[in-house]
């Protein structure tokens, strides 16, 4: 087993405008641990960063646990059945894609006439939210922000 750069295991798994990295790393102290990080982009150019890490002492116990939820979530999904899936004449085509100048534009536009947000979503192959979230860092519409209750 030979470390690099204070690493024995690194993979990552790409899903939409996610990624989770994993990897295997020795502190200084020489206990192992198991570093889990998701990277979500947040902008064009921005990324938001969640980590945590399991230590060599928890690790049965949790490896124990995540076997029993990977069983179950296989037990539920064959239970569930198949989802209809959105090909490429799906209407979410553009999901996860980086906006057009062309897009953009047509956003604007459609906007501007009053279009609904669910015919434009229609229209530019996106979700409703998508366009809701693309009109608001275009400052066409206001950010919706979350009230939180003071307790």
């Amino acid at each position: 087993m030979s470390i690099e750069n204070g690493s024995l295991f690194s993979e990552r798994v790409s899903a939409g405008r996610t990624t989770y990295f994993i990897d295997v790393r020795q502190a200084v102290n020489e206990r192992f641990y198991i570093s889990i990080t998701e990277s979500r982009r947040i902008s064009d150019t921005g990324f938001d960063q969640s980590r945590i890490f399991l230590f060599e002492e928890n690790l049965e116990e949790i490896g124990s646990m995540i076997s029993r939820a990977v069983e179950d979530l296989g037990l539920a999904v064959e239970k569930r059945g198949e989802l209809p899936q959105e090909g490429p004449s799906g209407k979410y085509e553009r999901s996860g894609k980086t906006w057009t100048e062309e897009e953009e534009d047509t956003l604007r536009d459609e906007f501007s006439k009053g279009t609904e947000r669910d015919e434009i979503a229609l229209l530019l192959k996106r979700s409703a939210y998508a366009i809701t979230l693309r009109l608001e860092k275009m400052e066409l519409i206001e950010v919706q922000k979350e009230e939180k209750a003071i307790v």
